[in-house]
């Protein structure tokens, strides 16, 4: 665990064997603050860190909120775009695309336009 006295990391503690050690970087940890843990993000959450304040007695230097649309969509179109390169070989000029690869990449490249945000569903790949 870190410690913050006047909004800087002051010191840490150590554990080992499952005991911890803390380190003492001033003599009275009255004047600690327990930095907070951040905390496990569930599926379209997204943390920001900022300088710190204290809440419920921990320096807190992020915030835990939801994607905006426009991050979902960056992520969206990011799988799409690598779901798209790994197809690329099937359009070497010595490999005939198939019918089907033909569809799944062109509704790959459709996707953006009629992909719901919150639950994206990308096309099967034959």
């Amino acid at each position: 665990m870190e410690y913050v006295l006047d909004g800087k990391i002051v010191g840490n503690s150590v554990i080992i064997n499952d005991i911890n050690y803390p380190r003492q970087a001033y003599a009275d940890l009255e004047q600690l603050t327990p930095v907070a843990t951040p905390p496990t993000l569930t599926e379209g959450q997204t943390m920001d860190w900022h300088d710190g304040s204290v809440v419920d007695g921990k320096w807190v230097r992020f915030t835990v909120r939801d994607k905006t649309t426009d991050e979902k969509m960056i992520e969206i179109r990011s799988t799409r775009n690598q779901l798209l390169t790994d197809t690329d070989w099937t359009g070497l000029s010595d490999v005939t695309m198939s019918d089907d690869m033909i569809t799944y990449r062109q509704a790959l490249r459709d996707l953006p336009a009629s992909v719901d945000v919150d639950s994206p569903v990308y096309p099967t790949k034959p």
